[in-house]
């Protein structure tokens, strides 16, 4: 048996796991995230509503979001950026490759948390700087919203 097959396997094994993500790859995971995390108007004692019309009131334990029934409990807390889809968008333009930005304008936002009764519980919080992964010029995770000072 000549090793060259066994190399080339391993290098087409290496390259699919390190290769850039689709566009419908991304477009997928923005979809997602507009489902957990855009909604053009909030209040935060609509909380426990809005979790369960989006469905998000569990938290799955794959990377994989499409197994609805693999979960680990009810989620914590989620966080709702007021806005429309484009004005989240224009934050990734420009970032075709994967990174972490944060944006230049400001969000309102309603923190949403689980309280003891099974309910959730909204805290709205203005003018935050939001800090997004991007992907092929689309936002795909929110990794936290900070006050912006001044």
């Amino acid at each position: 048996m000549s090793i060259f097959p066994v190399c080339l396997l391993v290098c087409l094994l290496l390259v699919q796991v390190v290769a850039p993500e689709t566009i419908e790859e991304s477009e997928q995971r923005f979809q997602e995230f507009v489902r957990q995390h855009i909604i053009e108007a909030m209040e935060p004692s609509e909380c426990t509503t809005v979790m369960a019309d989006k469905n998000i009131t569990k938290q799955v334990r794959t990377k994989d979001r499409t197994k609805a029934n693999d979960t680990k409990g009810p989620k914590k807390t989620n966080t709702f950026i007021i806005a429309n889809e484009n004005e989240v968008k224009a934050i990734c333009q420009g970032h075709t490759k994967p990174k972490k930005i944060r944006s230049n304008k400001t969000f309102d936002v309603v923190v949403c948390e689980l309280t003891n009764e099974g309910r959730y519980e909204g805290r709205r919080k203005d003018y935050q700087i939001l800090e997004v992964g991007c992907a092929n010029n689309l936002p795909v995770h929110l990794y936290d919203q900070i006050k912006r000072k001044g």
